[in-house]
C-alpha cells in the first residue's frame, strides 16, 4: 500500500492459515476517547463457536482495514489485539444445550487519529474480513466454506472546518438463548448511541468477502458491493427463518420476533444505520446465529384468587375492598401441571411509585403434576389509597420451562381505607379563598402546611390548566417536619383580562410513605379586576422654575427632586437635558425607582467652558416620573438655568500710604478685595518694585502685603489680569 499508515505504527505478524469453521457472528466498532491523546478506539466483537471450532483459528489479533468510501481507495489498517474471551450466558443456564458453546472475544487497540486526515465529505468504512463460518448453519450453501466480513461505515472526523466526533453504537453482549420449534421467540438486538443518534434496523443478507478455505485471512479488499452469502432454495431475507412467522426485526427498537417451524441453526445480519439531525452517518453489520431446537412441551404456571367471601375466582377489574381491621394479608394460589417445577413469584405495583407489600413464600417446588400451592400478599402500612382510585398490583409466577421460562400473570385492583395517619393540613394568610387582583399590582401572602402527626411534609402549588412559571408566579416548593411555610408572589401581567379568574391549587403532602404520600390541597382563585391608574407627580425644592447663576461669583446650585404616586406602583425618575447632556454638562443627578416615592439630589457649579465663548446660556432640565403600571402614566416639571459671565471689572480704591508698624490700622497693602475671575479676565499676579526697580514682594494669588522688615520710601505695585493691568504707586511709613 502506497498509503501512509495513518492510523497507527503497526508490527505485522504472519497470519497462519488456519482453517475452521468457527465463526458465529460479531460487529466492528469505533469509539471515542475524549479528552486523551489517543482519541479513538477501534475494534472487533466476534463470537466463536467453542465446541465445533478449531482452537487453533482462535487469532491473538485481527486486522482491520480502513478504506475510503467515495473510490474504495485504502487509507491504512490496524492490528488489533486480543484483549478479552467470555464465553456467553444463556438466559436460562439449567437448559444448556450441550450442542451450544459460544465464546465472545474482543479485539481492539487505542490510537491517535487526526481529524484532519479523515475529511473527506463521503465518509469511511472498516471491514475484517476471515473465512470461515459455523459448518452446521443449515439455511446457506456450503456453510463451512463461507467466508465472514464484517462492515463499518464511519463519516469524516472533520467537517464544516471543525472536529466532528462521533461513535459507532455500542450493544449489550449477546445472551445464548435458542428458540422452541412453533414457539413465539423474542431477542433484543437494539443498541445504544453515546452521541444521541437515532438507530434504525433492517435484516439484511451477510456478507461472504473474499476470504475462503485456501486463504482464510486474506488482505482485505476495498469494494462497493462485497459478496454476499447464498441462501438455500426457498430462503430470502423476507424469511431467513422460515416459519409460521418467520423473522423480523423492529426498525426503532432492533428487537427480533420469530416463531420458527423447523430445527435448525440459522445465520442472520442486521444492518444498523445511525442518524443525527435525519442525515445518515454511519451504519454497520451485526451477524448472529439462533439455534432453533424441538422442545418438550410445557405448560405455564397459572395464578388464582378467590376474595374472602366469595366462592367465585377473581375476575379482571373488580376491586377488592381492605377495611380497617381488616387482615393485611390476602391468600392467593398458584398451580402447574409439572412435578418438581420450581415455580418463583414476583410483584409490582403497577400505579404507584413504590410497592407496599410483600410476598411469602415467593418460591415453590412442586411435588405433584398440578401440584396446587398457596402465599399471601401481605400489605404494609403505606399501602393505602386515600381516594376513589384503588392501587393495582401485578403478580407474576415464572416457572423453568425450556428455554426461557413460562409465566402467568395476576392484576388485583386493591382499595384500602388509611391506617391512622392523619391528614396534613394547608391554610393561607389571606382572609377567604377568592382574591382581587389588579394588573401590574402586586400580590404577596404566605402559604403554611402542618401535619398533626409530625411527620415530614412537602408544600408546592400549581396552577390549574396554566403553568405558574409561564404566569410568573413565585411560588417554590418547600419541604421540612410537621409545620412549614412559603411565601407566594405575584405581579399579575398586563395582558391579564379583566373578569379572567385563575385558580393555583396549594398542596401539602405528608410524606411518612414516600411514593405513596397522603396529600391534601386548597384552592385560591385570583379573580382580575379592571386596572384604574393614578398618574404619578414630580417637582422640585425650588421656589421658583428658574435659576440665575453666575460664574465666580455664585455658589453651586443643590435642590431635590421628588416623584410621588397615589397607587402603590412602581415609579421611576429620571432626568433629561434639552439638546445637552446631563452627564457631559458636569450635572450630579442619580436616576432612581421606588414605591409610591422617589427622591433624589441635582447639584451643578457650572464652568465657563458651558458658555461656549458667549457671556449667557439657557439650559432646560426635564424631570420625568413614569409609573410601572400596565397603563403607563408620566409627569414632568422642568427647570430653567441661566448661566452668566460676572463680567464686572471695578477696581478698588487702593491707599497710596501704609503704615506697618504692627498697631493694626492701616499695616496691610489689602489685595484681597481684587475682582473676581470671570470667563474672559482671571487674575494672574501682583508684583511690588522700590524706587530703582528691584522687586520686593510677588504673589499669584490675591494676598495682602503686609511688610514689616522693609524700609520707608516710595514704591511701585502692577496688578495683572489676562486681559488688563492695573499700576500704582505707594508709600510707606515708619
Amino acid at each position: 500500500m502506497k498509503k501512509r499508515y495513518i492510523l497507527f505504527m503497526l508490527m505485522l505478524f504472519a497470519f497462519s492459515k488456519t482453517y475452521a469453521t468457527h465463526i458465529v457472528g460479531g460487529q466492528l466498532f469505533i469509539t471515542e476517547n475524549p479528552n486523551n491523546y489517543y482519541n479513538y478506539n477501534i475494534g472487533l466483537t466476534m463470537y466463536f463457536d467453542a465446541l465445533n471450532g478449531n482452537p487453533g483459528a482462535e487469532d491473538p489479533f485481527v486486522n482491520i482495514y480502513v478504506f475510503r468510501k467515495r473510490d474504495n481507495q485504502p487509507i491504512g489498517y490496524l492490528q488489533a489485539p486480543k484483549i478479552e474471551r467470555k464465553s456467553v450466558t444463556y438466559a436460562n443456564p439449567q437448559c444448556g444445550i450441550s450442542s451450544l458453546e459460544t465464546y465472545m472475544i474482543t479485539y481492539s487497540s487505542s490510537l491517535r487519529l487526526e481529524p484532519t486526515d479523515f475529511s473527506d465529505p463521503q465518509g469511511y468504512y472498516m471491514v475484517w474480513d476471515r473465512c470461515c463460518r459455523n459448518g452446521t448453519i443449515t439455511n446457506i450453501q456450503a456453510p463451512g466454506d463461507a467466508g465472514s466480513l464484517f462492515y463499518l461505515e464511519f463519516p469524516p472526523l472533520f467537517k464544516n472546518n471543525a472536529n466532528f466526533k462521533n461513535s459507532s453504537p455500542v450493544f449489550p453482549a449477546i445472551k445464548g438463548d435458542y428458540a422452541c420449534v412453533n414457539s413465539p421467540f423474542f431477542f433484543d438486538f437494539g443498541g445504544t448511541d453515546a452521541d444521541g443518534d437515532s438507530l434504525t434496523y433492517k435484516l439484511i443478507t451477510p456478507m461472504q468477502g473474499f476470504s475462503d478455505k485456501a486463504n482464510p485471512s486474506v488482505e482485505a479488499r476495498g469494494s462497493s458491493n462485497y459478496p454476499r452469502l447464498t441462501w438455500l432454495p426457498g430462503i430470502s431475507e423476507a424469511n431467513i427463518i422460515p416459519g409460521p412467522k418467520p423473522l423480523t426485526v423492529n426498525a426503532k427498537t432492533g428487537m427480533l420476533s420469530v416463531t420458527p417451524g423447523n430445527v435448525g441453526l440459522y445465520v442472520f445480519a442486521v444492518q444498523v444505520d445511525e442518524f443525527r439531525n435525519g442525515v445518515k452517518i454511519g451504519s454497520l453489520t451485526r451477524d448472529f446465529q439462533l439455534k432453533v431446537v424441538d422442545c418438550p412441551k410445557m405448560d405455564a404456571p397459572k395464578l388464582l384468587f378467590k376474595p374472602k367471601g366469595k366462592n367465585t375466582y377473581y375476575t379482571e377489574n373488580e376491586i377488592i375492598t381492605v377495611k380497617e381491621g381488616d387482615p393485611n394479608c390476602i391468600e392467593v394460589m398458584v398451580t402447574d401441571p409439572t412435578i418438581n417445577q420450581i415455580i418463583r413469584i414476583n410483584g409490582r405495583a403497577v400505579n404507584n411509585s413504590k410497592d407496599y407489600f410483600t410476598i411469602l413464600p415467593a418460591e415453590f417446588k412442586t411435588k405433584i403434576a398440578n401440584d396446587t400451592l398457596k402465599f399471601e400478599v401481605c400489605l404494609d402500612e403505606c399501602f393505602v389509597t386515600y381516594d376513589e382510585r384503588p392501587i393495582k398490583i401485578e403478580l407474576i409466577a415464572e416457572d423453568e420451562s425450556c428455554p426461557v421460562p413460562l409465566m402467568d400473570t395476576l392484576s388485583i385492583l386493591i382499595r384500602r381505607e388509611s391506617s391512622g395517619n392523619k391528614s396534613p393540613e394547608v391554610t393561607t394568610s389571606l382572609p377567604g379563598q377568592y382574591v382581587h387582583v389588579t394588573a401590574g399590582v402586586p400580590i404577596t401572602f404566605t402559604v403554611y402546611g402542618k401535619d398533626i402527626d409530625k411527620d415530614s411534609i412537602a408544600l408546592s402549588g400549581r396552577g390549574q390548566d396554566f403553568n405558574m412559571v409561564d404566569m410568573a408566579m413565585d411560588f417554590k416548593a418547600t419541604s421540612g417536619k410537621a409545620q412549614i411555610q412559603q411565601t407566594f408572589k405575584w405581579t399579575p401581567p398586563c395582558n391579564a383580562k379583566k373578569g379572567d379568574t385563575l385558580a393555583v391549587d396549594f398542596k401539602v403532602e405528608d410524606m411518612r410513605c414516600v411514593g405513596n404520600p397522603l396529600a391534601v390541597s386548597k384552592p385560591v382563585y385570583f379573580i382580575i379586576d379592571q386596572s384604574p391608574n393614578n398618574p404619578p407627580a414630580v417637582e422640585t425644592s425650588l421656589a421658583t422654575p428658574e435659576i440665575t447663576y453666575t460664574i465666580g461669583s455664585s455658589s453651586e446650585i443643590i435642590f431635590d427632586v421628588l416623584a410621588t404616586d397615589p397607587d402603590t406602583n412602581t415609579i421611576s425618575l429620571a432626568a433629561a437635558g434639552r439638546g445637552f447632556s446631563i452627564s457631559d454638562a458636569g450635572m450630579k443627578f442619580a436616576n432612581k425607582t421606588g414605591v409610591k416615592q422617589v427622591t433624589s439630589p441635582y447639584a451643578w457649579s457650572p464652568e465657563c467652558s458651558m458658555l461656549e465663548g458667549e457671556s449667557e446660556r439657557t439650559f432646560t432640565i426635564d424631570f420625568i416620573t413614569q409609573d410601572k403600571s400596565c397603563a403607563a402614566a408620566t409627569d414632568t416639571t422642568t427647570v430653567k438655568v441661566i448661566v452668566k459671565d460676572d463680567t464686572s471689572d471695578v477696581i478698588p480704591e487702593f491707599p497710596n500710604v501704609i503704615t506697618p508698624n504692627n498697631d493694626g490700622k492701616n499695616d496691610c497693602f489689602v489685595l484681597e478685595h481684587l475682582p473676581a475671575d470671570n470667563c474672559v479676565n482671571q487674575f494672574k499676579d501682583v508684583t511690588i518694585f522700590n524706587r530703582w526697580g528691584k522687586q520686593v514682594y510677588y504673589s499669584k494669588i490675591r494676598k495682602n502685603w503686609c511688610p514689616t522688615s522693609i524700609s520707608q520710601g516710595y514704591y511701585y505695585y502692577v496688578v495683572q489680569y489676562t486681559k488688563k493691568s492695573y499700576k500704582g504707586g505707594l508709600t510707606i511709613l515708619k
